[in-house]
């Protein structure tokens, strides 16, 4: 069986490999299509994943997938669940290049618009446009993130994390300590407030029925 048990890995699940092999097979076409129709030069190409993966799977398999040092999962506000990489490519374009900066989802829609000399809307998202070209680095912004009780807040290498029905309240420098394991809120107050302060007034102005 192609998709059988790996017995050094214990109960991986099939279908998570099959789909793995699927998606590489897909990515794979698109690409020699492009080639073949000789579109490469004239066509963006953006790859990244909507989420982390599940490292604790509901089915009852391990070892489904990791996130390296990054805590938490699918589902979660560390790290682990929303912390993805990207890959773009437009050969005569985009040089080849590793960048750090924080890019989110919905960066990705003023972006393209840009792009293909296209109107621009105001929305969440800014237009990464010269980022990827020039290597521009981004405005500093505050980010925001909200699932269940859980709310985020993020500036630079800082991050708020708040469950407030728990009154839980972390505060992490992700420069020194990616894997989100020491809590600073009781050494750094002042940061803790500030972006309090800026996560309730974002959480003011957002539709409540648009949350979960």
């Amino acid at each position: 069986d192609k998709w059988g048990v790996i017995p050094d890995r214990g109960n991986v699940s099939p279908h998570s490999r099959a789909m793995i092999e699927a998606l590489d097979s897909s990515v794979a076409s698109i690409l020699d299509a492009l080639k073949r129709l000789k579109l490469e030069e004239n066509t963006l190409v953006f790859f990244a994943s909507d989420n982390g993966g599940y490292i604790r799977y509901a089915g009852g398999f391990e070892n489904i997938s990791s996130n390296g040092p990054l805590r938490g999962q699918k589902t979660e506000l560390y790290e682990g669940g929303h912390r993805v990489p990207a890959i773009v490519r437009w050969p005569g374009k985009i040089a080849p290049a590793v960048c750090d900066e924080t890019v989110l989802s919905f960066d990705l829609m003023p972006t393209f618009l840009r792009f293909a000399s296209a109107p621009v809307q105001r929305g969440d998202g800014v237009d990464v446009g010269d980022l990827l070209l020039h290597g521009t680095p981004l405005e500093e912004r505050t980010l925001f993130w909200r699932r269940g009780d859980f709310s985020v807040a993020r500036q630079g290498p800082w991050k708020l994390v708040v469950q407030r029905e728990a009154k839980l309240i972390e505060l992490f420098h992700l420069g020194e300590d990616i894997g989100e394991t020491r809590n600073l809120a009781d050494k750094h107050p002042e940061k803790v407030k500030v972006l309090m302060d800026q996560l309730d007034q974002w959480e003011a102005s957002v539709d409540r029925s648009a949350v979960r």
